[in-house]
């Protein structure tokens, strides 16, 4: 089974263990600590008291008053870390790590300035971490954290920092979907010889279901009585960043938003399938198995295949969700319940992120407005 990600399992005497950072070597070595219980909740509380406690002690040995910024970046990520889930804390650090602390650590928080942020982001744009320049949307990222980093130390430790933060332009870059040839192509290539995987991203065709969803379902979720799919959860592969080994780990979590959790009716035509592959209640739709599934990455592999079989060029597994939501806006799909069936908070997301008219469509369009209303006689 997937681990929980929080480097807490329980050992063969019945009890739970959870292991901790203690310190750091002179090596730059991670020395770890491990604290036990009963339960898994117990042992969790009990590693939070410590980290917070460790945390404390820390601030003791500091100026509070004149610190550099990688103390304050650092408290920031341990004062919020119980309140992000595992996967939005390891993309923090991640971005704590990888490019804050290296570039703003022994700056004093009140001398902070526009100019070094502006340099910051410069960089970032040219170079990015090892050479390579990030894309407008994910500068704009790491510097929406920073922004929300700047305004807790504002606020929790009364310092005034004078910088404005300055969010790069960004083109916005029309994703691909797949024509309807394509997906028609596709479609046939999936029957062929199907399996529970093909199964699946037949299902993503139909449903615009997310890759991690897919991958989450079990045949609990499936409601053949009532025709519907549960969407309650999702699969990722996250940095472990509790232990060196390993050094990915596969969780499931609940949905990014409250709207992500969902029920989506099952098309009619797909009944007969899905009734072909049911399988218990326990057992993964991608698998059949209780024991066995498939993680996101290993779906796209099997993805590529088979878009290769059907002779499709440069697609990748979110595409089909992309073009699940702009057929249906074509097919005059209303949008308020496009917008619920794809899990977004509001129909806006839907028609800005996803839904990009064709050339064929305007034309349509444009045709029709021209018939009616333009006299060429």
């Amino acid at each position: 089974m997937p681990r929980r990600g929080e480097n807490i399992f329980r050992r063969k005497d019945g009890r739970w263990e959870a292991r901790y950072v203690k310190a750091i070597s002179t090596n730059n070595k991670k020395l770890y600590g491990s604290v036990y219980a009963s339960t898994y909740t117990e042992v969790k509380q009990k590693r939070e008291n410590i980290c917070n406690s460790l945390n404390k002690e820390k601030i003791k040995k500091s100026n509070i008053n004149n610190q550099v910024l990688e103390y304050y970046i650092v408290e920031w990520l341990n004062v919020y870390r119980i309140k992000f889930k595992a996967p939005t804390y390891v993309k923090y650090y991640n971005v704590i790590y990888n490019y804050l602390l290296p570039y703003f650590k022994d700056i004093k928080a009140n001398e902070l300035n526009t100019k070094q942020v502006e340099l910051f982001t410069a960089s970032l744009l040219k170079e990015g971490k090892n050479g390579k320049p990030l894309s407008p949307k994910t500068v704009k990222d790491i510097l929406s954290l920073f922004k929300s980093i700047i305004g807790y130390i504002e606020s929790e430790h009364n310092i005034s920092i004078n910088t404005k933060i300055i969010y790069p332009k960004k083109q916005k870059e029309k994703e691909r979907i797949l024509s309807k040839e394509e997906f028609i192509n596709l479609n046939q290539t999936l029957l062929q010889e199907i399996d529970s995987c093909k199964f699946g991203v037949l299902i993503a065709m139909a449903t615009g279901l997310r890759i991690g969803e897919l991958c989450a379902l079990k045949w609990k979720d499936i409601s053949l009585k009532e025709n519907y799919i549960y969407v309650n959860k999702t699969m990722q592969r996250i940095k472990n960043i509790y232990s060196d080994n390993p050094k990915t780990i596969i969780i499931e979590d609940s949905p990014k938003s409250s709207t992500s959790n969902r029920k989506i009716p099952i098309p009619a035509n797909l009944i007969t399938l899905f009734k072909q592959f049911r399988q218990n209640d326990d057992c993964y739709l991608l698998t059949g198995r209780s024991d066995k599934f498939v993680e996101p990455r290993s779906l796209e592999r099997k993805f590529r295949k088979y878009i290769k079989n059907a002779g499709i060029e440069k697609a990748n597994f979110h595409m089909l969700r992309h073009t699940f939501a702009t057929m249906c806006i074509e097919g005059g799909f209303e949008i308020k319940c496009l917008s619920e069936i794809l899990g977004h908070s509001g129909s806006q997301i839907t028609l800005d992120r996803y839904v990009h008219s064709s050339f064929d469509l305007k034309k349509s369009w444009i045709d029709k407005f021209s018939n009616q209303n333009i006299s060429c006689h």
